[in-house]
């Protein structure tokens, strides 16, 4: 019986490199059945999807996917290591038997390195740096050499998931290829760009949409070009002053009520908030109110429970019952899931029903609300799994 192969992804937008990490998949385990644990239109980094999770969805099947779910939008803003849980445990109960993931070093033993440093979570209290540096700084010498790129700190949070399940994924690294995490250059020549350079020239980019088509055109599958240059481009300019009014009307004792809300940094957020200029954009505002002991991630992060009203209370709900919401699959993802309905310890949600909007989905359906005020379009009541025969 052939495996399943589980991948984590964002496709924000889906591009070049996310084309060839299918490939390599498909070369390396011919005839696997691909599912993907997809964030939907609020993403672990803290910010909004550019396209909204059905687009997406449609992109990643038609390149290569068979089965798309979505995480839910209370395990994206968890910190890396309780997102990796939630992903993990999830792509485990639909029948994965290996985790591939990009890593810029290939060559570590994840699974060995979590094997090392699965005790070291607790907490750190040296008040003049982040939680995330004093992590990275006992990580470091528990291996002996630091583990501090993106892709390689999510590998290891991936590893020590699945270390904490008891290992049921081998932990397959890919190295990324051509451009960093972090890049936002398009580089002449090259046919990989990171997301964040795709999306940020397109931004930028003030042209007409031939060139626009031109400049982008080297780094993009030719649908997810067509969908990034005619579908609604969302980004935090359009939420920011949502969230500048929540901050602004909400009374302290609420605001401390928001998952991810410590050492009263609500006081801060509110403050400066009100000192600072109306025309200031989402970025400057983050880095006004950044301090030492949270990194720009986390208070990314921090800004997506503000706006979209995200309680502690709901995220422990949550990591209490997860559930299984798809988006989308093809021929051999439908046969996957008929194979682990009946096993799956988690609830598999097709539709959004009237009933479910007010229960167990309560926060996707809000989420996906909030989303639509820019995006325009019904993101959950009424939307079925996308079916590629």
């Amino acid at each position: 019986m052939a495996g399943v192969v589980g991948v984590v992804a964002e496709y924000n937008p889906f591009h070049n490199g996310h084309l060839y990490q299918l490939q390599q998949i498909k070369e390396m385990y011919p005839g696997e059945t691909i599912v993907v644990a997809m964030s939907g239109n609020f993403l672990q980094r803290g910010e909004p999807a550019c396209l909204d999770k059905w687009t997406r969805t449609r992109q990643a099947i038609s390149n290569g996917a068979d089965l798309v779910i979505e995480l839910p939008v209370l395990a994206c803003v968890q910190p890396a290591e309780r997102f990796a849980d939630g992903a993990v445990s999830l792509l485990a109960a639909l029948g994965a038997t290996r985790l591939v993931f990009g890593a810029e070093h290939q060559e570590y033993d994840f699974q060995a390195m979590a094997r090392q440093v699965h005790h070291v979570h607790g907490q750190f209290h040296k008040y003049d740096e982040s939680y995330a540096r004093s992590f990275q700084a006992a990580i470091t010498r528990e291996i002996g050499h630091p583990v501090d790129q993106p892709n390689d700190l999510l590998g290891l949070a991936y590893a020590k998931a699945n270390y904490r399940l008891g290992e049921p994924l081998e932990l397959v690294p890919i190295q990324r290829v051509e451009t960093s995490y972090h890049d936002e250059t398009l580089h002449q020549g090259a046919q990989i760009a990171s997301a964040s350079a795709i999306r940020k020239n397109f931004a930028d980019d003030q042209q007409a949409t031939p060139a626009k088509k031109e400049l982008l055109a080297p780094y993009l599958p030719a649908d997810s070009l067509t969908d990034l240059l005619t579908e609604r481009f969302v980004s935090w300019d359009d939420f920011f002053p949502l969230l500048r009014y929540r901050l602004l009307s909400s009374q302290i004792p609420h605001l401390h009520q928001i998952y991810g809300m410590t050492e009263g940094i609500e006081y801060r957020l509110q403050e400066q908030t009100q000192r600072l200029p109306g025309d200031l954009t989402f970025e400057q505002w983050v880095k006004k109110v950044k301090t030492k002991r949270f990194t720009y991630t986390h208070l990314a992060r921090l800004a997506v429970a503000v706006l979209l009203n995200i309680s502690g209370a709901e995220v422990k709900d949550y990591n209490q019952a997860p559930y299984v919401r798809l988006l989308g699959f093809d021929r051999q993802g439908r046969e996957q899931l008929a194979m682990v309905k009946k096993t799956c310890p988690f609830p598999i949600y097709s539709r959004v029903s009237q009933d479910d909007k007010k229960k167990q989905l309560a926060v996707d359906y809000r989420a996906g609300k909030i989303y639509q005020l820019f995006n325009g379009s019904e993101q959950d009541l009424k939307r079925a799994p996308l079916y590629f025969n």
